[in-house]
């Protein structure tokens, strides 16, 4: 599993990689990566854990709040946000396909109109679910940019939409 992890000031690709052996993460993009043998233990309930990476031994404590991770170890805290790499991509293609102008909002890939959840002229909030868009056998909810109310909606439940048509339009 790949996954996109940013701190303040730097981000990093992680790919994990499970075999017979026990884990091994993957840090970097060619050709700077750098490979890590990694094994580690929950103590008590979960938010203690005993790590070894490459035969060095590690403790840390470890609080999360959906994607933003907080962790303890050797006396500092490090903070960072962790997506995994389709979220990463579906965020930073849905963050691309708006026309802030017009407050149209695009299709950010080619896919089915699984459900629309909400009708013209509903009040709806910043990152409220607006439609679910079906593509390759994964439902992407499609969320509001911002708040205001749904002017327009271009598209139904069944209608198949190409990358880039527009979907909906907000009024802020």
């Amino acid at each position: 599993m790949k996954y996109k992890i940013a701190s303040a000031s730097k981000e990093y690709d992680i790919e994990i990689i499970e075999s017979d052996h026990g884990l091994s993460v993957r840090v970097g993009k060619e050709p700077a990566v750098e490979i890590l043998n990694v094994d580690f233990q929950t103590v008590g309930k979960g938010a203690l854990y005993s790590l070894l990476v490459n035969r060095d031994s590690y403790r840390a404590i470890v609080s999360k709040n959906k994607n933003q991770h907080a962790v303890y170890m050797r006396g500092h805290r490090f903070e960072f946000t962790v997506e995994d790499e389709r979220t990463h991509l579906m965020r930073s293609l849905i963050g691309n396909s708006k026309t802030k102008s017009d407050g149209e909002i695009k299709a950010p890939i080619p896919g089915l109109v699984a459900k629309v959840m909400v009708k013209e002229g509903d009040r709806i909030a910043a990152g409220q679910g607006i439609l679910i868009l079906e593509a390759m056998k994964m439902e992407n909810e499609i969320k509001a940019p911002h708040e205001g109310v749904v002017k327009k909606m271009l598209v139904s439940a069944g209608k198949n939409v190409e990358k880039g048509q527009p979907l909906f339009v907000i009024e802020a």
